[in-house]
């Protein structure tokens, strides 16, 4: 299917092709320059509580499955008192990994409903093609469900393996 004319480039097609011709990095310094107003601020005050939320939801869900498959294993499987093994590992780095691409999504849908935020944010992505709100939003729906089809299964493994 041809690309319309009209549709901004696509945000992982473009930090590939950074990537591979050794851009990123500078392009990267020349991006994060745009961002001048105190309205994005509210990225990460809205995105780390829900990725933190996000993640502990993830662990939860880890801990249902290890309960339903190890009903005879009455301990948590994240305690103070004990260290994480194996099975620990295997639900806490993806989980930490995965919870990036949805709180990032609901963090930029938060802040786009601040019209003064939008306006400010859509001010500075202006001269930069592929950064603005719907095409961050199409790669980090791209990533996330990348992420979830390789975190996901990570997580039941972990989950399902005994300690």
């Amino acid at each position: 299917m041809a690309k319309r004319a009209s549709q901004e480039p696509d945000q992982i097609a473009l930090v590939g092709r950074e990537l591979r011709d050794r851009h990123w990095l500078a392009n990267a310094r020349k991006r994060s320059q745009r961002r001048k107003s105190a309205w994005n601020l509210l990225l990460p005050l809205f995105g780390l509580p829900l990725w933190a939320a996000f993640v502990g939801s993830l662990l939860w869900l880890g801990q249902i499955i290890h309960t339903a498959f190890h009903p005879h294993h009455i301990h948590p499987l994240f305690g103070w008192s004990q260290p994480i093994d194996a099975s620990g590992t295997l639900i806490l780095i993806p989980s930490l990994i995965m919870a990036v691409a949805p709180a990032f999504l609901v963090t930029n849908f938060l802040v786009y409903q601040i019209a003064p935020a939008r306006r400010a944010m859509e001010a500075e992505d202006r001269n930069f093609p592929g950064v603005g709100y719907k095409p961050s939003q199409r790669a980090l729906l791209k990533l996330g469900l990348g992420l979830l089809l390789i975190c996901l299964p990570l997580i039941f493994i972990g989950a399902v393996v005994l300690r």
